[in-house]
């Protein structure tokens, strides 16, 4: 289904690739219109929001527009969760090996145990 033409190029979710689409208002979309927006409970939060409907298939869609300085913040807090993850993949694996460890440890010390009864009995 074809739309008029002229817009800006963004990707469809419906597409699934890269579209030219026109803006929409967002009450057309069922959402409140305005466009700028923050989140209640963080309002240093700010973005644009913008209603958007592809030329090419007609989905119509929310988008937000925020400042490229969220963006790297954004960036560095995915490769922050990405190294902590990593990190509790490897503590969780070392745990794992000093458990084992402490058991067969725990299992040598009772065969040392039951020896020294054996011995104090002899």
């Amino acid at each position: 289904m074809k739309v008029q033409q002229g817009g800006t190029q963004k990707w469809c979710p419906n597409c699934k690739e890269t579209q030219v689409v026109s803006a929409v208002n967002a009450s057309r979309l069922g959402a409140p219109s305005g466009q700028r927006w923050y989140k209640v409970d963080h309002e240093d939060i700010q973005y644009f929001r913008r209603g958007q409907i592809c030329q090419e298939c007609g989905h119509e869609w929310l988008s937000a527009e925020v400042p490229e300085a969220f963006l790297d913040e954004l960036v560095e807090l995915r490769v922050a969760l990405r190294d902590i993850k990593l990190h509790a993949e490897t503590y969780s694996r070392q745990s794992t090996l000093a458990s084992q460890s402490l058991e067969k440890l725990s299992t040598s010390l009772s065969v040392l145990r039951a020896l020294d009864v054996y011995k104090a009995e002899s």
